[in-house]
């Protein structure tokens, strides 16, 4: 305790000393505690669910594929739920379009049907009610429903007695069961619940692939052993069903890696960007004590002389820097808390949702205790050097000479180092960032294959309750693009069945008439949409063959289909596409003949090439979900048209709900949302670590000048003039710079390659980013040295020399 009230004393009596350092240290602790928390929640706990290293999550796949993770059919799910021994439970879902009605307003609710033993899986109870019962999910079994607890709260108002209740889910009535604890959002932060009914036709189906399914292992049962089990079932299924199941194996994955695939990199790139911004703080810091123990070293003598052993001192120092540490670490909660702000804020709405933990991102225990770790962490990096310098104390030089001395050229060489290293860190950052940059300009600049401009889009999902045939809901949609193109200021509308750059993955295989039919499971595979006559136009795609639809494309004419240049390229190469008929199986009787090639689109992602596409006509392959895209006239906003759209669909259908409202600017930017949370980071740890780097080189070189003082005296006194006393500092500055940028680039053509995964259009090894943060760098650490420089030129010789 005492050498704690001597180290507070000490530190109040040097206010400025004690502020600059809390503050360098809060910025770094804070960053790696904002950082933290979301990997916390994002990737190290994002399931609240009991022993979730046993949940795993089953997937199926081929190298055919479009994509990497498909889900899995109705008949092979039985068989693998059957079949397998190394699961206590299997489950399926699938996704569910819920519009909920009946209320102040319609609303639609992220629903999922899920067989009964999904909450067994998961390891879940209701707050209130039960889950799902066998009978639930038999054919004709009672509608019943599950809620969340946030739906239950916003918009029942957390109702206790709202068990039993009778809600009208997409023009159904459903009875609601139980309601689920809070944080049960799984999957895909979840509103509600209710069984999935797969009868004896569905389990038949092998070539539908659709449901997502889970698991939670056996005891002792590893993740490698359940895949070994599954890949011998998956070869037994394509021996048995060669027509669906040839090619096809199975995936099992941990299921919070599954979860956390796709941003994982991110988040352990920001937490070292973090642990480097911390570095940084921490040799900044750790040269404001060396300063201070130099000018301390009269101190050290007289308590030595006095009796005080080396290792009190040492304890003495370390409880000034424990201190500090303390305080920077308080101070980094508040810069955290702000920090935490500054990640949600870089989401965007559309992208969130779909994060599994994101609602968790919290100064949690967890954190604290974090934070609470880097911060005795950091009082050790930074303090231990100093304090061992200062308590080996010369009392002959110390005290003999009035206690002045100049600086030990080992201190220098410590103090040096420091400022390398900060430069070099600081350079891994800045290339970083600047990779980043340049990926986001190239992504930018991608032509998604249809004009982006002034589009708003959103989706309605008619509830088969209320549109029971086809040709209801064929003329509810002819009817809303006649209301919605009348709108002042709309310039055009289209319906389709997934938007592009909307994420969709449909995908289907199909047979060409004319050739010999492929070996199983070696059929073509294309992404497909449904679209409206018009949907080419309004989009701005272009036609490079045949024709687009037209009215005359009806229910009742010869069918029809268009593909794009992806698909006649790798379909049809050196033959005409046009007049070629498809079939798709397991009906091999109805011939689609194909009348149009549109050019590619960005269907997927803005970094994927453009895969084989198929259309098809509305009215020949009725969807009950569709988009509308909506382009606005000239300069009107695009969202100013979402009011009088609802308006227009509303009068049609006062019931139906209108969703996942997107501006052509959300849909970039949920394509670019894991790059910018990067980005934005990234380039802010960039610039405080280049804005440390200089205020520490700054600081060097003005110690260096200060101790020099006597020295340069001499320079002048003997004709040296202002300019060589300035270049004389510069160079000691850019060669400590150079060194560090040298390091530095070694560093980043090491790491970079992280980044792969992150780029688009440029190397990660790419020599003009890097020549460019070096001359950045360069240039900052010039003014920084320039400073100093010019306070050393500025030396009076008569002065300096008296004061000798």
């Amino acid at each position: 305790m005492t050498h704690l009230r001597i180290a507070i004393r000490q530190l109040l009596g040097r206010p400025l000393f004690a502020g600059v350092a809390i503050l360098t240290l809060a910025l770094g602790i804070g960053a790696n505690s904002a950082i933290f928390s979301a990997v916390n929640a994002l990737l190290l706990r994002p399931l609240p669910f009991r022993e979730v290293d046993r949940l795993v999550a089953i997937w199926e796949r081929t190298p055919r594929a479009l994509n990497d993770h498909n889900e899995l059919s109705p008949a092979n799910f039985d068989d693998y739920q059957r079949e397998a021994k190394s699961f206590e439970r299997v489950a399926a879902l699938a996704w569910w379009t819920a519009n909920l009605t009946g209320g102040d307003r319609p609303e639609r609710v992220q629903g999922f049907q899920v067989t009964p033993g999904f909450f067994d899986v998961l390891g879940v109870r209701a707050e209130l009610g039960r889950s799902f019962l066998a009978d639930d999910a038999r054919p004709g079994g009672p509608r019943v429903v599950v809620l969340s607890h946030g739906l239950w709260v916003r918009r029942y108002g957390a109702d206790r007695a709202i068990v039993g209740r009778s809600l009208s889910i997409n023009g159904r009535p459903y009875t609601v069961a139980g309601v689920m604890p809070a944080g049960v959002l799984f999957p895909a932060a979840s509103d509600l619940w209710g069984p999935l009914v797969l009868d004896s036709a569905t389990l038949a189906r092998r070539q539908s692939r659709y449901l997502n399914v889970i698991g939670r292992l056996k005891p002792g049962v590893t993740a490698a052993a359940a895949q070994a089990e599954l890949t011998g079932i998956a070869a037994t299924l394509a021996a048995r069903y060669p027509a669906s199941n040839a090619g096809w194996g199975a995936t099992v994955a941990p299921l919070v890696r599954d979860l956390t695939r796709r941003y994982s990199l991110v988040g352990v790139l920001l937490l070292g960007a973090a642990g480097f911004v911390l570095l940084i703080a921490c040799a900044n810091v750790a040269n404001l004590m060396l300063v201070r123990a130099a000018a301390r070293r009269r101190e050290m003598a007289v308590r030595a002389a006095l009796g005080a052993g080396r290792g009190q001192l040492v304890r003495q120092l370390l409880a000034e820097s424990a201190v500090l540490a303390a305080c920077g670490g308080a101070a980094g909660l508040l810069v955290a808390a702000w920090g935490i702000d500054l990640l949600r804020a870089t989401v965007p709405a559309s992208v969130r949702r779909f994060i599994a933990g994101y609602d968790q991102i919290a100064l949690d225990g967890r954190v604290l205790g974090f934070t609470l770790a880097i911060a005795v962490l950091t009082g050790l990096l930074f303090g231990l050097a100093p304090a061992l310098s200062a308590s080996r104390a010369d009392l002959r030089s110390s005290l003999g000479d009035g206690g002045r001395t100049g600086e030990s050229r080992r201190r220098a060489r410590v103090r040096s180092s420091l400022v390398v290293g900060e430069v070099a860190l600081s350079l891994l950052l800045l290339v970083g960032a600047g990779l980043l940059l340049r990926s986001a300009s190239a992504l930018r600049a991608v032509n998604p294959g249809f004009d982006a401009n002034g589009l708003l889009t959103l989706r309605m999902s008619l509830p088969r309750a209320t549109y029971t045939n086809p040709q209801q809901v064929i003329a509810f949609y002819d009817q809303a693009l006649q209301r919605v193109r009348a709108i002042p200021g709309v310039r055009d509308a289209a319906l389709t069945s997934d938007f592009p750059l909307g994420g969709s993955n449909s995908s289907t295989s199909f047979a060409i008439a004319g050739r010999p039919a492929p070996a199983p499971g070696e059929g073509p595979d294309v992404r497909y949409r449904d679209v409206v006559p018009g949907y080419f136009a309004a989009m701005r795609i272009p036609i490079r063959r045949g024709r687009e639809f037209t009215g005359a494309d009806g229910a009742t004419s010869q069918h029809v289909a268009m593909i794009n240049e992806a698909a006649a390229k790798r379909y049809f190469p050196g033959t005409d596409p046009l007049g070629q008929q498809l079939t798709f199986p397991p009906d091999t009787v109805t011939r689609w003949t194909i009348v149009g090639v549109a050019a590619n689109v960005r269907e997927w992602q803005l970094r994927d090439q453009p895969d084989p596409g198929l259309y098809f006509p509305e009215s020949q392959d009725v969807s009950w979900s569709m988009v509308l895209a909506v382009r606005a006239s000239g300069p009107i906003p695009p969202g100013s048209l979402l009011a009088p759209v609802r308006t227009s669909i509303g009068a049609l259908d006062p019931d139906l709900p209108l969703f996942d409202v997107l501006t052509t600017d959300d849909l970039v930017s949920g394509q670019m949302a894991l790059e910018g949370v990067a980005l934005r980071l990234l380039g802010l740890f960039a610039v405080l670590a280049l804005t440390l780097a200089a205020v520490g080189l700054g600081g060097v070189m003005a110690y260096s000048v200060e101790q020099r003082t006597h020295d340069i005296g001499v320079r002048m006194a003997l004709g040296a003039r202002a300019g060589d006393v300035v270049r004389l500092v510069l160079r000691q500055g850019m060669v400590l710079t150079a060194i560090g940028v040298g390091l530095g680039a070694a560093g980043a053509l090491a790491l970079s390659g992280a980044l792969r995964r992150l780029l688009y259009g440029v190397s990660p090894f790419d020599v003009t980013t890097l020549m460019a943060v070096a001359l950045l760098l360069g240039a900052v650490a010039l003014v920084a040295t320039w400073i100093p420089a010019r306070r050393a030129a500025g030396v009076d010789p008569v002065i300096a020399l008296r004061s000798e």
